[in-house]
């Protein structure tokens, strides 16, 4: 698997300013970076609800199984209910046991989905009509 290419540059220009592509919440213990959790808006047109799809959750190993991980959640959520939205989902890796079961543990359940993707530039001009 590549490395990610999120670098503290990009990490800058796309998570701060009036076009941010996300928000970040940051845990701090003592003088140092504990661990983030980084959020993106969500609308979910079944419930006709707003909510927040979370990105990426990460705690620093040496601050793992302190509530660090709990408290990010719980910030995410805070943040959540301050602007009026519903719901917070993101998507883990089935062979990431730990996470599915910190995950199960805050009381999430699992969705009966198929994550699909794609890369924009292979829809571009593929004879579909414009909108």
């Amino acid at each position: 698997m590549d490395p990610p290419a999120l670098t503290p540059a990009k990490f800058h220009r796309q998570g701060f300013g009036e076009d941010a592509l996300f928000r970040c919440l940051v845990a701090e213990t003592g003088d140092r970076i504990a661990g983030m959790v980084l959020l993106t808006p969500g609308y979910d047109s079944q419930t006709a609800t707003g909510g927040m799809m979370l990105e990426n959750i990460y705690v620093e190993p040496g601050s793992r199984r302190l509530g660090v991980g709990r408290a990010l959640m719980a910030a995410a959520g805070r943040m959540a209910l301050d602007q009026g939205l519903s719901w917070i989902c993101w998507h883990a890796r089935p062979a990431n046991v730990g996470a599915g079961l910190f995950y199960r543990a805050l009381g999430a359940r699992t969705e009966s989905v198929t994550l699909l993707g794609i890369d924009v530039r292979l829809l571009v001009g593929t004879g579909s009509s414009r909108l």
